[in-house]
């Protein structure tokens, strides 16, 4: 017997863009199906293709990484192995039970109660009544809702229904688990008690396939990794090098937005944000522990007003990861000069490797209100330790040191 467990032969996976309602009806779809067979329309303008030629097999037993930016193909890799959509051509294979997790909500229905959904829910992952039976404690338990099995699941909220879904499809005792980053949505202490479930499975030689943008969470659990890069395979091998690829890949050299007024009576003009490595002019790389600049440039179109400014640091995906203000660090705007720069430095550079972005806002007196904002002002990546090592996480290395208590 082959020990594949999962493959993958020159998949690709077509979504037609049309204008008007979706086919209503099954017989609808293989209608214009074999329509479109007898137009020669393959590659339509019309088309997205969400994977092309993809190819891979994964090894019975293997925890393996799906990485890659918002819309490379990995939620769509996940839903034709869990048979949730069909390949448009090629070919795949999954061999065992599959347990899936791919999407919130996905095999509940709002209307019954946590517990019924535990029923149905397990009866579409492949469970008998009386295997439901016999695992319902182990699945109430490390769901943590006993407090609301009888609720309508329309009320529960969206950790609420993460932690159902996940309990019961870790207990399904699959062959397969398929995971999507939807574990982002609980909270922090369920999230690892998933990673540990996680790391139960690989320990009983289970299969897993994992989606996820925390790097730290691939390189730890995973064996290998899978990069995919609009709809294709881009990369395939150990988790360290492909991470460390792919996040040399995630970075911008030039600003990605504009500034915008957002209110009438907007004393300061942003006119540019300057990044600088070490006190000269870096490009877009910053050294970890190393200073660095970022020089707001601006103008007084105004009376003079008590504003303040404010910059923000965010993630190469967006999420903010915090910011400080001209007042915290006690600089006065000064309105008697028509241009000026505020100079925040940052001693040292604590980011860990990666791209970041910065958004810079102008903010009222009580900093309640926003009168302008500037987000994507500048780009830029930071050379340093890289979650890939395994020893650190997160975003920032906090400065620290360890010693021998007394």
């Amino acid at each position: 017997m082959s020990d594949t467990a999962i493959s993958f032969d020159r998949v690709c996976k077509r979504y037609r863009r049309r204008r008007g309602k979706l086919a209503a009806t099954f017989r609808s779809e293989i209608t214009r199906t074999l329509r479109g067979l007898t137009r020669n329309d393959w590659d339509s303008p019309s088309d997205f293709w969400a994977l092309r030629d993809v190819s891979f097999g994964i090894r019975a037993g293997e925890t393996v990484g799906l990485i890659g930016a918002n819309g490379a193909g990995k939620s769509t890799t996940l839903k034709i192995l869990s048979r949730v959509t069909t390949p448009t051509s090629g070919h795949f294979s999954a061999q065992g039970r599959i347990g899936a997790l791919i999407e919130v909500g996905a095999g509940f229905h709002p209307e019954l109660s946590g517990h019924d959904n535990i029923y149905l829910n397990g009866a579409i992952l492949g469970m008998r009544r009386a295997e439901v039976d016999a695992k319902l404690d182990k699945i109430i338990a490390f769901a943590e809702l006993q407090d609301f099995l009888e609720m309508p699941l329309k009320r529960y909220s969206s950790g609420m229904e993460v932690r159902l879904g996940f309990s019961v499809a870790a207990h399904v005792e699959p062959d397969i688990l398929l995971v999507d980053e939807v574990l982002a949505v609980g909270d922090v202490a369920f999230q690892a008690k998933c990673l540990n479930k996680l790391a139960e499975l690989k320990e009983q030689a289970k299969t897993v396939v994992l989606v996820s943008h925390n790097m730290a969470s691939i390189v730890q659990h995973c064996d290998r990794v899978l990069w995919m890069d609009h709809g294709r395979l881009r990369a395939w091998g150990e988790p360290e090098a492909i991470v460390e690829s792919y996040l040399a890949t995630v970075r911008h050299s030039e600003s990605v937005g504009t500034a915008v007024r957002l209110a009438h009576d907007v004393p300061l003009r942003l006119l540019g944000l300057v990044v600088k490595g070490n006190g000269r002019p870096a490009g877009d790389v910053l050294e970890y522990g190393h200073p660095a600049i970022f020089e707001v440039r601006y103008e007084w179109i105004g009376p003079k007003e008590d504003v303040v400014i404010q910059v923000n640091f965010h993630d190469g995906r967006g999420q903010a990861l915090g910011g400080l203000t001209s007042r915290f660090g006690g600089f006065p705007l000064d309105g008697a000069e028509g241009l000026g720069t505020a100079r925040l430095v940052l001693s040292p550079v604590i980011f860990t490797r990666g791209a970041y972005s910065v958004s810079v806002a102008v903010l009222d007196e009580r900093l309640q209100r926003h009168l302008a904002y500037w987000p994507g002002a500048a780009t830029f990546t930071v050379d340093g330790p890289s979650v890939a090592s395994r020893e650190v996480s997160g975003h920032v290395v906090y400065p620290h040191f360890w010693e021998k208590g007394d």
